[in-house]
């Protein structure tokens, strides 16, 4: 299969039927939520990187704290994300800041034992892995070796990372039975920003991913996919706006179209729950990219852009099948509807996956290269 159905880029979201709602700050002992799920009525919740290892159960509605659970085999070296099944509780202890951990694993806890424990503490089975496409382990902060999102799935477990290199979100397969495993990247997405947390909803057979950039927060929406073809469907993105802290770190579903989100305490505000309902409404164009024409296609070396709304810088990245950045390139448009060229000599003949980027404007398209003379 070509790597180009695999990067899966956004559509555009109107937010008139968006809805945002703060419940309650959260319980000063979970400043640091970085993982949610919804059980039994309540949620349960956890600290990331230098936690304790402890699960707390909070009151949906009230935010107060109602039980402290320890995992006693367990650490937290970095705890990111919870999700669950018929069977288990899965605690993500894969979170990466600087791409140097070769400790990463996920935790897996009893339902029945969580919820017959006499003296609030469960043991657990462990899964650990690594990623096999990892190569450098020298430590940075522009890697994309991070995670914080973790799904259950069918008989599988579904890692979306955190990427710091290149603001996408690869995703990696993990079994459920506890074992050494080295991890291989099924798909990707083009999340434009850093991916905090997520959730499969079987009602609405949806993905909800949660996520933010220097200056806003966002959801994103796996929709229309088949199986476990996540990046074969549709992907809707929607920036919105909170009060008080804008990291949201996770994300849990309540029915088919509402949704828990918990934020952690940061300069901005306190750490707080809140529920969204993601009945909005869809527009699958973007109306900045509209008039937006590049061409030739196929193109032997010079690709020209027009259409552009607003002056302003333009930047162009080619992806080979593999994934893989094959060019990259900036530019500077000066006046309204100017014709930018790319010069595309050196970049192998081939199929390419076509990104460009401007002040409004974020588009993917298919772009074929031929070789000189054809």
């Amino acid at each position: 299969m070509l790597f180009l159905s695999l990067l899966l880029f956004p559509i555009y979201v109107e937010a008139q039927d968006f809805t945002v709602e703060t419940i309650a700050l959260l319980p000063l002992e979970t400043n640091e939520s970085s993982g949610v799920i919804f059980l039994n009525d309540k949620l349960i919740t956890h600290n990331d990187s230098a936690g304790e290892a402890i699960l707390y159960e909070v009151d949906p509605d009230s935010g107060t704290l109602i039980r402290q659970l320890v995992v006693e085999n367990a650490s937290n070296v970095d705890w990111e994300d919870l999700c669950f099944d018929q069977q288990y509780i899965y605690i993500g202890d894969f979170g990466n800041n600087s791409g140097d951990r070769t400790d990463l694993k996920i935790y897996r806890v009893s339902l029945q034992e969580y919820f017959q424990s006499s003296n609030d503490t469960v043991s657990a089975d462990t899964i650990r892995f690594a990623y096999s496409d990892q190569e450098s382990f020298e430590p940075g902060n522009k890697h994309n070796f991070d995670a914080e999102a973790l799904i259950s799935f069918e008989d599988s477990l579904y890692i979306f990372t955190k990427n710091r290199g290149d603001f996408h979100s690869n995703i990696y397969s993990v079994p459920k039975i506890p074992g050494d495993y080295q991890i291989k990247r099924v798909g990707r997405i083009n999340s434009n920003g850093l991916i905090t947390g997520g959730v499969h909803n079987p009602l609405s057979q949806e993905i909800m991913l949660t996520g933010y950039t220097l200056t806003e927060p966002f959801l994103l929406r796996l929709s229309q996919f088949s199986g476990r073809e996540f990046t074969e469907g549709e992907m809707h993105r929607l920036t919105f706006q909170v009060d008080g802290s804008y990291q949201i770190e996770a994300i849990e579903a309540i029915n088919e179209k509402d949704y828990y989100i918990t934020s952690e305490t940061n300069k901005l505000g306190e750490a707080t729950l809140y529920r969204v309902n993601t009945d909005f409404v869809v527009s699958t164009q973007n109306p900045f990219t509209a008039d937006i024409q590049y061409f030739p296609n196929p193109v032997n070396k010079l690709l020209n852009i027009r259409g552009l709304q607003n002056p302003g810088e333009i930047s162009l990245a080619l992806f080979n099948t593999m994934g893989k950045q094959a060019f990259y390139h900036t530019a500077v448009t000066r006046t309204e509807d100017e014709t930018i060229k790319f010069n595309l000599d050196g970049v192998p003949a081939g199929i390419y996956l076509m990104h460009l980027t401007a002040q409004s404007i974020d588009i993917s398209r298919k772009l074929i290269i031929r070789q000189s003379g054809f």
